[in-house]
This record gives C-alpha cells, sequence and structure tokens, in this order.
C-alpha cells in the first residue's frame, strides 16, 4: 500500500509539472504571435509638409513636396496634411528613395466638433424659468382682455342703452348715455394699459429665446466658432513598405486648375540708339487655398488643359452655291451684295506714369532665369524665390530681357490717315522664346502706349508702331474721275488718277514708305484693272498694294501720282468702288 501511495504522488508530480509547462508555452507563443503582429502592423504618421517648388502653366501649376520621414519596418501610412482643396486627384505622384510606395490617394477629414458639456445647464434652466413666468404674464394679460371684451359687449347690447325698454323717458335715456361714455372710457384707458404690458413682454420673452438658443448652441458646441469644423481638411495619403527602421525621402505632387500665368512686355526704345530693350514679364495669378511662401518657380509655356489628341481630317465636298438677292429697302440698288465694314479694334491707353523703379531694375534680373526647351514646351527656371498669396491679384515675375537690333523707319497711309507714322523694324525677338501677349512701349523714356505683340509671326522681322509724327505732311487727292463706253462693245470703262503729296517740315532727312492701293477682283472674269501709270511704286498684284519708299531732304516735297482703269460690262454694277 506505501508504495501505490509513493507512486501515485510521483504520478501526480508529473502531471502537475507537464500541465504548468504547457501553460506557459502557450502563452509565450501567444505573446510571441502578439509581438510579430504588432511588428508588422501599419505604422501612420501626420506631417505638415513644405511647399518646395511650383510649376505655373498657362492654366493651372503643378505643386511639388519633399520631407524626410522615418519609417518602421512593414507598412506605414504618411498622412500629409496642409494640401490645395483644388487638387487633381488624377494627377498625384509619389516617389522614395528608401522605399516601396504603394499606394498614394487624397483623403477629407473633418474636425470632430466640441464634446458637449453641462456647464451652461443652470443658465439655461433660469432662461427657461424667466420664460415660464413670461408665458403666465402673457396669460393674465390676455384674460383680462377678455373679461374687457364681455364687459364692453354687455354694456352694448343693454336694452335701455339700445333704446328698447318699454320704459323710455328722456331722462332715463340721458343718464344711459352719461354712464355709457364713463364705462367705454374706463374700458378703452384699461385696454391700452394691457397693451402697453403686453408689448414689452413679448419684447423681454424674444430677447430670453435668443440667449435660450444661444446658451444651447453652447451647449452642444455647435455655435458659430465651431462652424469652422465643418470646414474639411485636405490629405494626401502615401502608404510606404520598409524592409527596416530607415528614414528617407518621400516627395509627392499634384496638379491645380486655380493658377495661371499671363506674359506682358516692356519695350523701350530710343532715337539715339539702334537697339531695343525687350523685357518679358509673367503675370502669376493663384488662387489654390494655400500660400506660396518663398519658392522657387517655374514658368512652362504648355498647357495641360487643351487637347492632346491629333485632329482628324473630315472630307471635303465641293457642291454649287445658289445665290439669291435681298431686298433690303436701301437707297442704293447694288447694297444687297456689298461687301460688310471691316471691324475697327483699338487698345486703351494706360496712364504715362505707369513706369517704375522695377523696370529700370529689372536688367539685373536676368541672370537669375534659366531657359529650357524641350520637343513641346518652353520652361522658365526662376532662380530666385518668391511669396504669392492666394488672393488672386497678379504678382510680376521677370523672365528675359535682351536688346535687339532695331531700324527706324516712317511709314503713312494717306488713304486712311494723312499722319506718318513711325515704325520700329526688330530682328532676333525669336531667340527669346516669347508668345503671343500684350506689350507696353516707351519712346525716349516716354510711354507711347500698349499693342498687343504677335509673336507667333512667320516674320524674322517685327514692325513696332512707336507713334505719329505731324512734322511730316500728307495730303490725299483725286484728280481726275472719267467714264467712258466703247461704241462697239457692251464693255465700259473707268479711269481714276490719284496724286499723294508729301512734305518734310523736320530738320532733318527722313525716309519714308507711302502705301496705297489699287481694287483688286475676286470671283468673276468680267473686271479688269489696268494699271496705267505708278510713279516708281512697288505692286504687289495679290493685294493691290502700291508702295513707295521715298527719301526726303530737309524742307524737301515730293509729288507721286497713279492711275489705273477699271473695265467692266456697262449694264452692271460694282460692289465696293
Amino acid at each position: 500500500m506505501k508504495t501505490h501511495s509513493i507512486n501515485f504522488g510521483q504520478a501526480k508530480t508529473s502531471v502537475l509539472l507537464h500541465y504548468t509547462n504547457f501553460v506557459f508555452s502557450s502563452r509565450l507563443c501567444i505573446l510571441l504571435l502578439i509581438c510579430s503582429f504588432s511588428s508588422v502592423a501599419e505604422t501612420t504618421k501626420t506631417v505638415i509638409p513644405k511647399l518646395q517648388k511650383v510649376t505655373v502653366y498657362i492654366q493651372g501649376a503643378h505643386l511639388y513636396y519633399n520631407e524626410n520621414v522615418s519609417l518602421q519596418p512593414g507598412n506605414n501610412e504618411i498622412v500629409f496634411e496642409n494640401i490645395s482643396p483644388y487638387l487633381v486627384e488624377t494627377s498625384l505622384q509619389s516617389s522614395s528613395k528608401g522605399a516601396v510606395v504603394m499606394d498614394i490617394k487624397h483623403n477629407l477629414k473633418y474636425k470632430e466638433r466640441v464634446e458637449v458639456t453641462r456647464k451652461y445647464d443652470k443658465m439655461i434652466e433660469n432662461v427657461s424659468d424667466s420664460l415660464e413666468e413670461i408665458g403666465y404674464q402673457l396669460k393674465d394679460i390676455e384674460n383680462k382682455f377678455n373679461v374687457l371684451a364681455k364687459e364692453k359687449n354687455m354694456l352694448l347690447n343693454n336694452r335701455i342703452i339700445k333704446g328698447e325698454s318699454l320704459k323710455d323717458s328722456l331722462a332715463l335715456l340721458k343718464d344711459g348715455m352719461v354712464y355709457l361714455k364713463e364705462k367705454l372710457n374706463s374700458i378703452y384707458e384699461q385696454e391700452l394699459k394691457l397693451e402697453r404690458s403686453k408689448n414689452k413682454i413679448v419684447k423681454q420673452q424674444s430677447k430670453l429665446e435668443n440667449r435660450q438658443n444661444a446658451l444651447i448652441l453652447l451647449q452642444s458646441g455647435n455655435d458659430n466658432t465651431n462652424n469652422l469644423a465643418a470646414q474639411p481638411i485636405h490629405q494626401v495619403i502615401v502608404t510606404l513598405y520598409a524592409e527596416e527602421q530607415v528614414t528617407t525621402n518621400v516627395s509627392f505632387n499634384y496638379f491645380v486648375q486655380n493658377a495661371n500665368w499671363v506674359p506682358v512686355y516692356d519695350l523701350q526704345a530710343t532715337s539715339t540708339n539702334n537697339s531695343l530693350a525687350l523685357k518679358y514679364f509673367a503675370n502669376v495669378t493663384q488662387k489654390t487655398g494655400i500660400e506660396w511662401g518663398n519658392v522657387p518657380l517655374t514658368l512652362s509655356t504648355s498647357n495641360p488643359n487643351e487637347t492632346n489628341t491629333k485632329p482628324e481630317l473630315s472630307p471635303w465636298y465641293l457642291s454649287f452655291i445658289e445665290y439669291m438677292k435681298v431686298n433690303r429697302n436701301y437707297n442704293s440698288v447694288s447694297n444687297a451684295y456689298a461687301p460688310m465694314a471691316a471691324e475697327t479694334i483699338t487698345l486703351d491707353s494706360y496712364s504715362k506714369n505707369t513706369k517704375t523703379k522695377e523696370q529700370d531694375d529689372a536688367v539685373y534680373l536676368k541672370n537669375y532665369v534659366q531657359i529650357t526647351e524641350n520637343m513641346i514646351r518652353t520652361e522658365y527656371e526662376i532662380k530666385l524665390n518668391y511669396s504669392i498669396a492666394t488672393d488672386g491679384k497678379m504678382h510680376k515675375v521677370l523672365i528675359n530681357q535682351r536688346d535687339v537690333p532695331m531700324t527706324m523707319q516712317f511709314a503713312a497711309v494717306p488713304k486712311i490717315c494723312t499722319d506718318a507714322f513711325l515704325l520700329a523694324k526688330i530682328t532676333g525677338w525669336e531667340d527669346m522664346n516669347i508668345i503671343p501677349g500684350k506689350a507696353r512701349l516707351y519712346f525716349d523714356n516716354g510711354y507711347i502706349g500698349e499693342i498687343y505683340l504677335n509673336a507667333s509671326s512667320t516674320s524674322d522681322t517685327l514692325s513696332i508702331n512707336l507713334g505719329r509724327d505731324k512734322s511730316i505732311a500728307l495730303t490725299r487727292k483725286k484728280i481726275k474721275e472719267n467714264y467712258k463706253e466703247k461704241i462697239l462693245s457692251e464693255e465700259k470703262v473707268e479711269t481714276r488718277t490719284i496724286e499723294l503729296m508729301v512734305r518734310n517740315t523736320k530738320n532733318s532727312p527722313i525716309e519714308i514708305s507711302i502705301e496705297d492701293q489699287i481694287p483688286v477682283v475676286r470671283g468673276t472674269n468680267d473686271i479688269k484693272i489696268v494699271l496705267l501709270k505708278s510713279d516708281g511704286a512697288t505692286l504687289d498684284e495679290a493685294t493691290g498694294k502700291l508702295t513707295w519708299d521715298v527719301n526726303l531732304k530737309v524742307k524737301d516735297s515730293k509729288k507721286l501720282t497713279f492711275s489705273y482703269e477699271i473695265h467692266y460690262p456697262k449694264n452692271k454694277i460694282i460692289a465696293g468702288l
């Protein structure tokens, strides 16, 4: 028996020991599993990034960010805030040298509302009690109004007052009228007092109700100061995978619509210099919702909003046009086919005081611009940092500046205007990679006006009007205008002769180009134009333009005469003469 007892105790001890080891091993496995799970769990970190660079397009802008972040082994979620609310989500990009970018997305986060508190309970309770008391006061006034109304009704419906008594007498009626007057005056006086009291109480009630509503808003955390909680916080969330703990650089960028730049130019010429100073500026505007604080700018001539799809040609069909003459009830019988007058467009001038010291200092800034050309666009990288507020206002940025060769010449079109114009012909402008835009023009330190610089011209020479010169006198008049008809023909011939006179009243010799024209024929072979005399003019047959290059000495003058014939059927009327 003793032996069996000893064996049983040993067995019991052995079983207990095995059970203890099993429990310990199980807990250890669970702990290791938890630790292992924690080591691969996703780590989330919020970062407020600093804007590093901005590329501004003709329409839109690209914003670039670059931040150093610490990553844990496994997945890391980096939440970047202070992001433009106008970003185009499909344009989001991200990269990292020390980790794998697994995902990037745009997210909206709303601030949590202030937790409801009980600190306004007592104040709300007091206001509620006051409103309840006011309710009783208004009820009391209403009851008094009802009593007075019944008293007045009974008084006015009394048989004596109405003269329906069987014992009518003049004395009784007089007494009744006196009594009625006294009682009605008393009733109306009481009603007036009640009305005044009611108005005061109603005003007090309105104030208390407003106070109560304000306290309830404060209590719930929905007062005006917390309405900003409804404004979302725009985030860019980048998910990265790291094999080990590392500090690495993470960059991301996105495109926004609410930004642009417009080219503007300053052209400065002098009468004593054979070159023209061309300054190329950009007016940058942005309303992206975030400030561009002290960042380098790159201006691109590209426009991401334009379609990049090559157009396709459709078949080009020809057919006859059926003309229909329309009677417009005009005085002239030929007005039905009269050509439309060309529209004249003028540009408003700026004030002469628009020139600033910035223009004088701009020459020193051109060394801070790097120009890069590729196959489809030109980029101007500004090496100076700019701070541009998100206010939609224009901010002026210098792009380029160069002195380009210039020659000056006078020109005139006496048929339209008898003033002479000074023209500056410039070359070498195409090397500046400029695009069409408005330009402010200065000549001899004076403001001339504003012109449109057509930089898309295929010519290597640009002509710029520097202004009018009244010291060159010009006249134009018709010398004769003859009509004759050939007897043996159905043809009618009209002859015209024009005389031009130019005189130089300046104290120096000049060279002037004078233009006029003869008509050209289009769409018919029945009309013929014959130039009889041109006085040495050069004729452009396609446009009918006549050009004379005239050199005039001091106080010299010159007469130019040209004649032409118009041949056409005598039974027809020509439109356009």
